[in-house]
């Protein structure tokens, strides 16, 4: 494999995913009958569009920065295949839309599975960026880990469960 992984490529990817986020919660946040979750929706489509800022602020200081590794490209293709297999990758937030969730529910289960898949992928990304850069992704994790929290939340109060 060529050599392609420079943090570049995992922030143009976090940027990415953070885009389908937003674009999913603004869309569910419309769709969306029930007032209290209409505003989660949309506060975590505001959240995103924060993220998607702090890693193009991120993108715009790199320069030509390479991760360190033993082996060239060693980590680019499984943070790809990672990404690639998100929630929210491209085509799937177009066909999760297409087929409008039935449910609040139903689409607090899809955010929930997107926060779910953005830890995981920030968190094998940290290791990608500057050391510099970390504090700023492990304070992005965190923000996910809060807004899995609040979609699991509304998701067992619509439930009924304490």
């Amino acid at each position: 494999m060529a050599e392609r992984s420079t943090g570049k490529e995992f922030l143009e990817l976090a940027i990415e995913i953070e885009k389908s986020g937003r674009f999913f919660y603004e869309v569910v946040a419309r769709l969306n009958r029930n007032k209290e979750v209409e505003e989660v929706f949309a506060k975590l489509a505001a959240r995103e569009k924060e993220h998607e800022n702090t890693f193009r602020a991120m993108l715009a200081r790199l320069g030509g920065y390479r991760p360190h590794q033993k082996h060239a490209g060693e980590h680019y293709q499984y943070i790809r295949d990672l990404a690639a297999s998100s929630i929210f990758a491209g085509a799937r937030v177009q066909a999760l839309l297409s087929r409008k969730p039935a449910t609040d529910v139903e689409a607090l289960e899809v955010g929930i599975g997107f926060e779910k898949d953005s830890i995981l992928f920030y968190s094998e990304m940290r290791g990608m960026v500057p050391e510099q850069d970390r504090e700023i992704v492990d304070v992005i994790i965190n923000d996910e880990k809060t807004h899995l929290s609040e979609l699991t939340y509304m998701t067992n109060k619509l439930r009924g469960k304490p």
